[in-house]
This record gives structure tokens, C-alpha cells and sequence, in this order.
């Protein structure tokens, strides 16, 4: 993904558990700078809060948090003048669909998937191998 934002001429910035972020200060003033976010689903989307009006924010949407995602991070950002982007994954993208199979409810059918079995597959057990031919469409419309 960092080859293909910077094919478009983005600088990236890959942000994991560091110095860095240990320093809200430096943190939320580094996130300010920022013209575009990219993020997955997850505690990291919260980071919003510190983008400047205008941004992009893009939300790689996974298997089964589709409302929550919408909900906890996409009506917030919309409120808060940032362009808010989706990018939904398919069952290809998600390590879900070598678990269960692409027939099993948790993939085909997420909605009817309660806890506990719905937490741990789709909060704790999802990793995504994001298809970039698909995302790049994302980026450019």
C-alpha cells in the first residue's frame, strides 16, 4: 500500500506504536498536518479527532463492522468537515475467508453473527490483505 500511495504522489507517513504517539502534543500536531488518513477499522480511527478541516479520510471497512464503522467513525468525521471514504473490503481481502470458507454465515451473512463468535471473528480474528488494484479506485475518484 505505501508503494501505491506514493505512486500518486502522497509522503507517507506509517504510524505503529511508537515514540511518537506516546506524545499527544507532537501526535495530534503531526495528524493535523496531514491531507489524507488512511486507516482499517479500529481504536486508530479515533485519531479523527486531531485531522484539520478538509481532510480525506479513508476507512478500510472489514467484514462485518460495516455499520459500526459508519457509525463510530464516518458521522463524526462527516461532522467535523472531513471527506469521509469507505473502502469495503470483499471476503477475498479478509484472512475470515480461510477460516470459515466463503459459504459460512460470517462471511455471507455477518449481520446474523452475535457475540461472542461475531467479536472475536471480525474485532480480534480479521486480518486484510487489501486487493490495491480496487483501492487505488478509491483513492483517484
Amino acid at each position: 500500500m505505501v508503494a501505491l500511495m506514493e505512486e500518486l504522489g502522497f509522503r507517507v507517513i506509517v504510524v505503529v506504536r511508537a515514540k511518537a504517539v506516546s506524545n499527544l502534543n507532537i501526535f495530534a500536531n503531526m495528524i493535523n498536518s496531514w491531507n489524507v488518513f488512511v486507516a482499517a477499522h479500529g481504536a486508530g480511527l479515533t485519531n479523527e479527532l486531531f485531522l484539520p478541516d478538509g481532510v480525506v479520510m479513508v476507512q478500510v471497512d472489514l467484514i462485518g463492522l460495516e455499520w459500526a464503522g459508519a457509525t463510530y467513525y464516518g458521522n463524526p468525521a462527516r461532522a467535523m468537515r472531513v471527506h469521509y471514504l469507505q473502502y469495503q473490503i470483499e471476503p477475498d481481502e479478509s484472512s475470515l475467508l480461510k477460516i470459515f470458507g466463503r459459504n459460512h454465515t460470517v462471511i455471507t451473512d455477518p449481520r446474523s453473527i452475535d457475540d461472542p463468535l461475531g467479536k472475536e471473528a471480525y474485532l480480534n480474528g480479521q486480518n486484510v490483505r487489501i486487493n490495491l488494484a480496487r483501492f487505488r479506485e478509491t483513492l483517484v475518484a
